[in-house]
Parts: structure tokens; C-alpha cells; sequence
């Protein structure tokens, strides 16, 4: 996961789909290991394991851009001023 934030803050935030794609050796590794006899050595958990932990970074940064869009639209409904809402949303990263 700490490899995860400088690649968040130099270069940005990839597509939600390249997420998911970094999260898939993990979970698929898992699954295998838990269905069958398979077991995988220290390299593959190794690679897969910080492929998984970069990802989550960028999920959890997605994750917040939510939270906050979602809290603005909230707002919103309740009668708040949509300008001052949209403000809100980009002083929090939204």
C-alpha cells in the first residue's frame, strides 16, 4: 500500500477498470489456493500482494470521490445552494 501513495500523488489515479484488473491476481490466486490443492509460492504472493495493495490505494481514493459527490447531493436534496455545495465538493477532493 505505501507504493501506492507516491503513484497516486506523481502521476494520478488510473481508470477504475485498471484498478479492478490489479485486484484480480489476488482474489483469483485466493480462490484457486481455497478450491483446490494448488498452494502458490512467496514470489507469486509477493507480486500479487503489492499489485493488490497499490490497487487498493486507488480504491480507496475512488471510495472518498464518492463519499464526498454523494454527501454533495445530499445537500442538495435537503435545499443547500448548489454553488456552495460544488465548492464543498472540490476544497474535498470530489
Amino acid at each position: 500500500m505505501l507504493a501506492g501513495i507516491p503513484i497516486a500523488v506523481f502521476w494520478g489515479c488510473p481508470r477504475f477498470e485498471i484498478v479492478l484488473a490489479l485486484m484480480i491476481p489476488l482474489v483469483f490466486d485466493g480462490f484457486l489456493q481455497r478450491l483446490t490443492s494448488y498452494e502458490s509460492g512467496n514470489i507469486r504472493r509477493l507480486v500479487t500482494g503489492i499489485l493488490f495493495g497499490i490497487a487498493l490505494i486507488f480504491a480507496l481514493i475512488y471510495f472518498h470521490r464518492f463519499c464526498v459527490r454523494t454527501a454533495g447531493m445530499i445537500l442538495e436534496l435537503l435545499g443547500a445552494d448548489p454553488v456552495s455545495v460544488e465548492q464543498m465538493i472540490k476544497s474535498f477532493g470530489g
